[in-house]
């Protein structure tokens, strides 16, 4: 009897977190069709072919047959299809002390269908054995066990006290192997982004060798003849006399406003050659870091006259049922004119190499000079004729639908109202985004 006691007050703390946390309560646990079924869908800017390898080399992993467990191992693997399944077999740990263990084994399937850009996962047939070392143990099926209906109190508040431990157990491996194939396929894509940046590293320390040209020869007027000695130059200085063309320097000038406006070439911008088009919501990554951390460019302008300047606040989201971005600019920014005067612009983000472009864009204004020069940005032009540049990773066009300057009137935090005091704060930008794209 003390033995039991001591085992129900093992499990009381257990129960109680789990009665905290609202993950665990009402509409936790999804029937559909009769069955528990719990579904997510992750998306990601890759092809089937590549979403259906990471996760089946995450399933063989995690269903590896052994004897302990011997209904574990991956039973679909259709590549053409895209079709993965796994079975599980394993326990779950309820409480475990010197006196007892309180455990069940589970039992489960996981179905993934992978796709172009997507991966659903789904997670059903959930069974358990319970005490099997008791007289066989007890079978449970997770439609007669963790529903709400049974795992719940009456007012769907807290959790049973024996079969709430279930549940939230379930809720606990069920968000560990979906989380566990996100981490899979987030883990790739930055392999790939590594080894693209390895390779563009690799590319410019090629460009740096330095090259021999061969002994000339020269006749002078009274026939003497001199040979010169080799001439040594680097392939960088190469690249930089070529970027000094008329067209280069004709767009760079009329983005900094050194000369007048006039309609260029399409021939004088590059093309968006090596991007591919996505959805807002595909976009990877974590917006905060890439905001506040790595920084973006805000350009607004056209083939005619554009500025770019350098950001680290801004915010990413939906308004209205649309997916905007938010950004903010001082008025005494020369982008600023820019933006005013147009609807659209772009935000645009940079792998680390080219941290020193981003802060020299920061440091510098296209009003006093030629930044874009300065900075070794190659411009681009959208379909839709918005102003980006080729280094960036992400490009994402906006249009603006809400803007709302900033007064000290409308400052809560007195700190920071007194540091804006008499002073001119920024412009609020919301824009939808209209187009994105990455490399």
């Amino acid at each position: 009897m003390k033995k039991i006691i001591l085992g129900l007050l093992l499990c009381l703390p257990l129960i109680a977190n789990a009665q905290d946390d609202k993950k665990y309560l009402e509409n936790a646990v999804p029937v559909i069709d009769g069955k528990v079924t719990f579904t997510t869908e992750i998306k990601a800017p890759l092809n089937q072919q590549q979403l259906f390898e990471i996760v089946k080399n995450y399933m063989q992993k995690r269903f590896a047959e052994n004897e302990k467990f011997p209904s574990c191992k991956v039973t679909l693997a259709d590549a053409s299809k895209g079709d993965l399944v796994g079975i599980g077999e394993e326990y779950i740990v309820f409480s475990s002390s010197a006196l007892s263990l309180d455990r069940t084994r589970i039992y489960y399937m996981l179905h993934a269908e992978c796709t172009d850009g997507s991966c659903k996962l789904d997670m059903s047939r959930i069974r358990y054995l319970y005490d099997e070392n008791r007289d066989g143990g007890q079978r449970y099926k997770a439609e007669d066990w963790i529903t709400d209906e049974m795992a719940l109190n009456k007012t769907k508040t807290k959790l049973s006290r024996m079969t709430g431990k279930f549940r939230s157990n379930t809720i606990d491996l069920k968000d560990e192997l979906f989380d566990g194939i996100e981490k899979a396929i987030a883990g790739s894509l930055l392999k790939k982004e590594t080894k693209t940046e390895e390779k563009v590293k690799k590319e410019d320390e090629n460009k740096a060798v330095r090259i021999i040209t061969a002994p000339t020869t020269s006749v002078s007027a009274d026939n003497t003849v001199t040979e010169q000695a080799p001439v040594e130059e680097s392939q960088n200085k190469m690249i930089l006399k070529k970027e000094k063309s008329p067209a280069a320097v004709e767009i760079k000038d009329i983005a900094e406003g050194k000369t007048e406006a006039k309609p260029l070439d399409d021939s004088a911008v590059s093309s968006m050659k090596g991007y591919r088009e996505v959805k807002a919501s595909d976009i990877p990554g974590n917006f905060y870091e890439l905001i506040s951390k790595d920084w973006m460019l805000i350009t607004s302008g056209n083939k005619e006259k554009f500025n770019m300047m350098t950001a680290s606040w801004g915010t990413f989201g939906q308004l209205y049922g649309r997916p905007v971005m938010t950004c903010y600019i001082l008025p005494s920014r020369y982008t600023y004119q820019l933006i005013e005067k147009n609807d659209t612009y772009t935000l645009t983000f940079y792998k680390s190499n080219y941290k020193k472009a981003l802060q020299y864009c920061g440091n510098h204004s296209g009003r006093d000079e030629n930044k874009v020069k300065g900075s070794g940005l190659t411009p681009i032009s959208t379909p839709d004729g918005t102003m980006a540049f080729n280094e960036a990773w992400l490009i994402v066009e906006c249009k603006k639908i809400l803007t709302q300057s900033f007064t000290t009137d409308a400052v809560k935090d007195e700190k920071l109202k007194a540091q804006w005091e008499g002073k001119a704060m920024h412009k609020m930008y919301i824009g939808e985004v209209l187009h994105v794209w990455m490399k």
